[in-house]
């Protein structure tokens, strides 16, 4: 099978954005979103579809509409949708795939509606917090508002909507600046990751493989007529097909190899590992380079001896009352690796971005990069500035607002930017790195801060402003215009994004605040309030600059630009920055057997059957994931008809 074709600077013809494609893609995330938190809503193991940064809630719509719109094409060919209307739909799943229930929304939601209902004498918010609260960007703090979001309406009350129409309006427009922000720099980078660093994008890859032959007289996907990708299709779907058979007979053996974690237990003082065979990873990391695959799964196993060493020594780090442990020594490390991988990668860049901004400031070179690059440059600056003064008005100093801009903006660069390389969904910050928020509570010291920065700092850092590990919008945002060409139809790009961003934030955050009205909050959100107990914890017990924290940081730093110094010098050299970067991250801990698998298999497949061998195997990969995404949607169809208000649990981390 052929690699698929990206757009191409050479003007190779690239998939269309029409109405028709925007229009269903809307519909889809509105389907979607309402029916997973209003129906769906908590049941055990929902929170699974929005766990990375291409979320099963963006898979499974877009494996639906491939089986529906092959369907159409037997039955009604005119009815059915070509190529670049079933990408509009994916790429527009995928923008918002991260925002509802705990991806983002329900954070969002409970620490919006907690701080004015839930302040007590014994977490002392009211004297600590409530003074330096940006009481404008939070709901209404009237009974009717705030009492009745936990403890849920009487039947047929209506929702206090007047309390909220502020604080969305506030929260949406600092949102969409993020989005614009995100956009604009990908735009600016893109060529150099194509072109110079020749990035792979297999999450780009896949569903263009998958939508090939949409086009063509038989208008169903040239991988169904590929016999390796029906075997990898039925090697996971069988297996859990026979699951579903026993929700009407119960006792009968399940079989667990593709839904279930097993721990591998090793000698003390080794922490035990994560055994999970996931077969979406399977498949989207096929397409990863060896070296990052290796990596990833090295610096993975070494963090596991590095937890296990210091926690049998009590090794740790730090000033005396304010001293890390273990995880907290790896995220410092890591940390410093992802600062380091910001800046190399703008030093790699660097001839690019000369040439970017003489185009934009002279005018010279090609007419339509001209005009995409001074668009690029002035919704860069135009948005920084706007989420900078937002933070201002949150109570931030201007200098601390540019700081926390800028930690997050490093943290959501170098993960967006990895994700398109290797293709690993759940490649995610650990919590403390996930907007930079430790560099200041940690390196430069709470107790530097007054009050009101505190306060707002954390606001500005936690899981309240866009996302928190799982990232919203930003990593789907470079593989859409690997897809789809900006040279040709950029209003249509810049539309289709902004129209997902909008539908996806306004549709989450309608359904989940009538959840919470509806149900009572308190039944399932108290779990996620813990930002004010942080923020109080922070004022009591201050942290100061630390010369130990400062060395570890720079160590993670030295260490990461040691392997690329390494990398650039010797070819064969095989570890990547990547894995010490993301060492300790949820998603490496879990899947390194899955990364494990794949990067054994190519090396396999390679090494005794070449490329040619490698483009035969893809189907096969692509089958698994297929096959397990099918299984997962038929389950849930199922367990809607069969056993509704009950949901069996098929995929979890």
């Amino acid at each position: 099978m052929n690699e698929p074709e990206f757009p191409e600077r050479s003007g190779t013809k690239s998939p269309q954005i029409t109405w028709r494609g925007v229009i269903s893609g809307a519909l889809t995330i509105a389907v979607m979103f309402v029916y997973l938190i209003l129906y769906a809503g908590m049941g055990a193991g929902s929170e699974g579809y929005v766990q990375s940064q291409f979320p099963m809630m963006a898979f499974i719509p877009f494996v639906l509409w491939l089986f529906l719109n092959t369907a159409l094409g037997w039955i009604s060919p005119r009815l059915a949708l070509n190529q670049g209307e079933l990408l509009t739909i994916f790429a527009m799943v995928w923008i918002v795939g991260a925002i509802p229930q705990w991806g983002w929304m329900e954070y969002w939601v409970a620490l919006m509606a907690a701080p004015a209902y839930m302040a007590t004498p014994e977490n002392q918010w009211a004297e600590l917090v409530w003074p330096f609260l940006p009481w404008h960007v939070f709901p209404d703090t009237t009974p009717r508002v705030v009492e009745d979001f936990w403890l849920g309406q009487v039947k047929g009350t209506p929702v206090p909507w007047d309390g909220w129409y502020a604080p969305i309006s506030q929260w949406f427009g600092v949102s969409v600046a993020m989005v614009i922000f995100g956009l604009s720099l990908f735009v600016i980078f893109q060529r150099q990751w194509v072109e110079a660093e020749k990035l792979t994008f297999p999450l780009a890859r896949m569903p263009l493989e998958l939508t090939s032959g949409f086009d063509g007289p038989r208008r169903m996907p040239d991988l169904f007529r590929n016999g390796l990708f029906w075997a990898g299709f039925g090697l996971v779907f069988l297996p859990i097909l026979y699951n579903v058979f026993t929700y009407f007979t119960p006792g009968l053996p399940l079989s667990e190899f593709w839904t279930k974690a097993s721990a591998l237990e090793l000698p003390r003082p080794l922490p035990n590992l994560t055994i999970r065979v996931m077969a979406p990873v399977l498949a989207l990391t096929y397409m990863c380079p060896l070296n990052i695959l290796g990596s990833m799964v090295f610096f993975s196993l070494l963090a596991s001896v590095k937890i296990g060493l210091m926690g049998q020594t009590g090794f740790k780090v730090g000033a005396s009352g304010q001293e890390i442990g273990a995880g907290g020594i790896l995220d410092m490390e890591s940390f410093g690796a992802v600062v380091f991988i910001a800046v190399w990668s703008v030093w790699l860049a660097r001839g690019h971005l000369r040439s970017v901004w003489r185009q934009a400031r002279t005018g010279i070179g090609d007419a339509d990069e001209v005009r995409h690059y001074r668009w690029a440059l002035a919704g860069l600056l135009l948005s920084a500035v706007y989420v900078i003064g937002w933070g201002v008005s949150l109570g931030l100093s201007l200098p601390l607002s540019i700081v926390s801009f800028l930690l997050m903006t490093i943290v959501f660069f170098v993960t967006t930017k990895l994700v398109a390389a290797t293709g690993f969904p759940y490649l995610t910050p650990s919590w403390g790195n996930a907007k930079g928020g430790v560099f200041v509570t940690e390196l430069i010291g709470s107790g530097n801060l007054s009050q009101r920065d505190l306060v707002s700092f954390k606001i500005f850092t936690d899981r309240l402003f866009f996302g928190n590990i799982r990232l919203p919008v930003w990593p789907a945002l470079p593989h859409l215009l690997r897809i789809f060409s900006l040279r040709r139809q950029p209003k249509k790009v810049v539309t289709m994004v902004l129209v997902a961003f909008s539908v996806g934030f306004l549709v989450a955050a309608w359904a989940t605040i009538k959840m919470a009205y509806d149900v009572g909050a308190s039944n399932h959100l108290l779990v996620i309030i813990g930002l004010y107990d942080q923020i109080t914890n922070l004022q009591l017990n201050p942290r100061v600059a630390d010369p130990g924290k400062w060395a570890l940081w720079l160590f993670g730093f030295c260490e990461s630009a040691g392997l690329a110094f390494l990398r650039g010098r010797f070819y064969w050299f095989p570890l990547h920055p990547i894995g010490l970067a993301y060492q300790s991250t949820a998603g490496t801990s879990i899947y390194w057997f899955s990364l494990f698998i794949v990067w054994l298999a190519k090396l396999v497949i390679l090494r005794y059957g070449g490329i040619t061998a490698y483009r035969k195997g893809k189907p096969f990969f692509f089958g698994l994931g297929i096959g397990y995404v099918s299984a997962v949607v038929f389950s849930g169809v199922v367990d809607v008809i069969f056993f509704p208000g009950e949901m069996h649990v098929v995929h979890d981390w």
